[in-house]
């Protein structure tokens, strides 16, 4: 009896580990993952940080709005499109506690044509038209990603996604 629990007590050591056959398929099969999942993830990543971007500035406009109607004061968002020279894709503007805020948007851009100031009235309204700003980001060689942020002249803010 003691003989057969040696003999199987040496093939459970024989069995340990992998083989180098083995381990290649797996190298290999991670190298394929790689190959293809970088190019993939890193789109991604660019997406989201449009996405982001895009998401930080629809909350300013909401916080300034914000700011406003509390305050029972007039509340303004300054920004500064991809061609201004002094401080290019960035917008700034006061928080409820006084202090100005001025985010760089890096990697993504404000384009042309973007109003330079928002401004909210003691009721939250813009009392103008329709304002628009658009945030673009290049994803790839033919893709690139815009958020159209539009505030109505009652003051609601929206975001709209689309590729170009």
């Amino acid at each position: 009896m003691k003989t057969g629990v040696l003999i199987a007590m040496r093939g459970r050591q024989e069995a340990r580990g992998f083989s180098v056959a083995e381990l290649a398929v797996v190298i290999a099969i991670m190298g394929i993952f790689a190959t293809f999942g970088f190019p993939i993830l890193s789109e991604a990543f660019r997406s989201y940080h449009a996405r982001a971007a895009a998401d930080d500035i629809v909350n300013s406009l909401r916080a300034v709005r914000y700011n406003a109607v509390a305050n029972r004061i007039p509340a303004t968002l300054t920004l500064n499109d991809e061609n201004n020279t002094t401080a290019p894709n960035q917008y700034s503007f006061v928080n409820i506690k006084g202090r100005t805020i001025t985010i760089q948007l890096d990697g993504v851009k404000i384009e042309s044509g973007t109003p330079a100031t928002i401004t909210f009235n003691n009721n939250g309204a813009t009392g103008t038209g329709s304002q628009t700003v658009r945030v673009s980001a290049r994803i790839h060689d033919t893709r690139s990603d815009r958020y159209t942020i539009t505030v109505t002249p009652t003051g609601t803010v929206s975001s709209a996604y689309s590729t170009f």
